[in-house]
């Protein structure tokens, strides 16, 4: 049997402005609320003013924005094979951002609780953050901290990048059933993309092609015994053109280089 939400009993939740019909426009049109996360980028006002100009013009009707400020995390954790954390992904050590980026993890849930109560299924980011993002990990696990107490059935995009898939392979454990394959939306991609480019807050690619369709998993935060073995779920791979950043040397390994003890290869 395939299953598949209702767009019209169905929230989509996105963390920044573009993000919703880059992961989801197959429902966008349909949904029966779209909710936007975060709004100001800290030390971009041209970009924060822009996105809120950009939604404003937005053809999407219950359409909202949380406008909460971003915390800077993007890059941050350690990709590509970040700790799932609480609030999203582990970020350094004394890291000073990470006051910011737990305390929007709280509010999210807060914020998101009355707007996401009486929907049947909630749609939202998947777990690795489609091509790598931290804060749309974020997002998903706010959401996914409300599902238990509201009752909906939790849905999550197809995406992944190569930076994200060492995350996504060990996220396939909470990955239920899948829908059929679903149209996308090129046009209202294209309207969409043609305000946000006017608005100068098109983050994503200049000629991206949006894919003939796109499937969404429904996640389950407490997988059942083995009823899932030798499920397949198809992804969408989004070539994002990263690599790794190269790994630091060790501190006792720089010691024992100033000592000569061991060679300085190259970094």
């Amino acid at each position: 049997m395939t299953v598949a939400p209702d767009p019209a009993s169905s929230a989509l939740v996105f963390a920044h402005p573009d993000d919703e019909v880059l992961w989801a426009s197959s429902l966008l049109a349909r949904a029966g609320r779209v909710i936007l996360c975060y709004g100001d980028v800290p030390g971009m006002p041209e970009l924060s003013a822009g996105r809120r100009r950009a939604v404003a013009r937005l053809p999407l009707e219950r359409l909202e924005s949380l406008d909460l400020p971003e915390a800077g995390v993007f890059e941050q954790a350690a990709w590509p094979d970040p700790a799932p954390a609480p609030d999203g992904l582990a970020l350094p050590p004394r890291s000073p951002v990470a006051a910011a980026y737990a305390a929007n993890h709280a509010r999210l849930i807060a914020e998101l609780r009355p707007r996401l109560a009486g929907f049947a299924s909630v749609v939202t980011h998947n777990p690795w953050g489609e091509y790598g993002h931290e804060e749309h990990v974020q997002v998903f696990r706010a959401v996914e901290a409300l599902q238990a107490e509201l009752g909906f059935t939790l849905w999550v995009t197809c995406y992944v990048s190569e930076k994200s898939a060492g995350l996504m392979r060990g996220c396939l454990g909470g990955l239920d059933a899948s829908t059929p394959a679903m149209a996308t939306d090129p046009a209202l991609g294209a309207e969409l993309q043609r305000i946000y480019t006017e608005e100068g807050c098109w983050t994503w690619f200049d000629d991206y092609v949006w894919p003939a369709d796109e499937r969404f998993h429904r996640w389950e935060s407490a997988p059942r015994a083995s009823t899932r073995d030798g499920a397949t779920h198809t992804m969408n791979c989004v070539r994002l053109g990263w690599t790794p950043k190269p790994a630091r040397p060790s501190i006792p390994r720089r010691a024992l280089r100033r000592l000569g003890i061991v060679g300085a290869a190259r970094q």
